[in-house]
């Protein structure tokens, strides 16, 4: 009977070890379970820190960075003025160049009409600019670029460098004709552009809006606004010119250009006429006649042979006509018409052949 109740002792004593072992499974299988139900989760993550690990040692490493910076279009602008508007250099990283910002950057400077910006293999940022059509600057005053469409920007520390290259503007005072002018010079090559050293308000006897354009080689063109489109082919009339030390003056008639003594060498009378005051043509309607790009027309007069205004038999100086599109119809024979007194209505009037 001892070892009956010995032995049912050892029994109840392996109870408790029994019940513990199947919690203790009960538990490693809802831990497992958890494990498993989460398992995805913790993948994902992992996926992510190591993808985040990737790109941090990514955008560390000069693999991130831009190579080369190709920057095309440009003509006053520089490479390094470019790269500064835009911020974007070899130390830059290439997934911070964002294409449609940089070019929203380039676009909003005042030199710039247009710009395309991609990036290419190879790590390159490849930049295409349009500048804006730059005529001339003026430093009396305001100190200002002058665009060809007759707008202008002010000149600052960042811009002062295209100014080198481009006309000065003297002695414009009038700001109408300054935009005149600037429209005018958006027909001129840049290349004849950067040749030309100033141009100034020249006042003559017969055209208060004369302009005298001082090329860079020393050599001198007078003409009005409309006549200056003639500088395109400056230098092929310049060359064929006997005597180099005159003027080249422009005309409206074919927009041909002849040589004859600069203005300051010629002596007018103290007696002759003078145009003084700027006069437009008009219309029958009373309005003031425009050209091609909508500005006035204005009136230009002829000189006798001394260089005066020609004026008719009322003292009135004479105006070289216009045609329907405005551009002047010279008298080839005016100082033997003026002569023979066939202006003296202000108009030629030939006499009528005897039949």
């Amino acid at each position: 009977m001892e070892v009956k109740k010995n032995r049912l002792n050892a029994d109840f004593e392996k109870i408790p070890e029994a019940v513990e072992r199947i919690f203790k499974n009960k538990r490693l299988a809802a831990n497992l379970k958890l494990f498993r139900s989460r398992q995805p989760a913790l993948f994902n993550l992992a996926v992510i820190v190591a993808i985040l690990v990737i790109m941090v040692m990514y955008l560390l490493s000069p693999m991130s960075s831009v190579r080369a910076v190709s920057i095309d279009g440009t003509n006053y602008l520089s490479d390094d003025y470019i790269k500064k508007i835009v911020g974007v250099n070899t130390s830059s990283k290439l997934y911070f160049t964002v294409p449609v910002l940089v070019e929203r950057k380039l676009k909003s400077n005042p030199l710039i009409e247009d710009a395309k910006v991609s990036l290419n293999s190879g790590n390159t940022v490849s930049i295409t600019v349009k500048e804006k059509k730059l005529v001339g600057y003026q430093s009396e005053g305001s100190e200002l670029i002058w665009f060809g469409n007759g707008e202008q920007t002010a000149i600052d520390d960042n811009n002062r460098q295209v100014v080198a290259s481009l006309p000065k503007l003297i002695g414009f005072s009038d700001t109408d004709l300054l935009k005149k002018v600037s429209v005018a010079l958006n027909e001129i090559d840049d290349s004849i552009l950067q040749q030309i050293s100033t141009i100034s308000v020249y006042p003559l006897r017969y055209d208060a809006h004369a302009l005298l354009v001082h090329m860079r080689i020393g050599s001198y063109f007078v003409a009005s606004y409309n006549n200056l489109k003639i500088l395109n082919d400056y230098f092929t009339i310049y060359s064929q010119a006997t005597d180099k030390t005159k003027c080249l003056w422009g005309t409206s008639k074919d927009q041909v250009a002849y040589t004859a003594a600069c203005p300051w060498e010629q002596k007018a009378t103290d007696a002759a006429t003078a145009v003084t005051n700027v006069s437009y043509w008009y219309d029958a309607e009373g309005n003031v006649r425009t050209d091609a790009s909508g500005l006035p027309i204005e009136k230009h007069f002829y000189t006798d042979a001394e260089g005066n205004v020609a004026v008719d038999a009322n003292g009135n100086p004479i105006a070289i006509p216009i045609d329907d599109k405005g551009i002047e119809v010279i008298d080839d024979k005016f100082q033997e018409n003026y002569t023979a007194g066939y202006y003296s209505t202000g108009v030629l009037n030939t006499p009528t052949p005897a039949q």
